[in-house]
């Protein structure tokens, strides 16, 4: 699989080192792109910068685990209809 992340940071207030991150992510086999964005986020600090990482990642995972339940919901339901189906031939 080939992914790939983008990321663009908006200066919204240079004094405060606050500004607008967002990142995307790409998977070149499906096509699939994904953005996720923290609109206001402090950077000045190394542990503020790993902290906006984090939550970018956390935006990730939290879409993942609820594509994946999605999927799974489907096929089961799939799954139901197709028995319940050919149960009545």
């Amino acid at each position: 699989m080939a992914i790939t992340w983008t990321g663009k940071i908006t200066p919204l207030n240079i004094v405060n080192y606050e500004a607008e991150i967002s990142a995307t992510r790409v998977d070149s086999i499906t096509g699939d792109t994904q953005t996720y964005a923290v609109p206001k986020a402090r950077i000045k600090t190394a542990a503020e910068k790993l902290a906006v990482v984090d939550e970018l990642w956390g935006m990730h995972t939290d879409r993942s685990a609820k594509t994946t339940a999605v999927g799974n919901f489907v096929s089961a339901l799939e799954a139901s209809l197709k028995t319940a189906l050919e149960g009545r031939e």
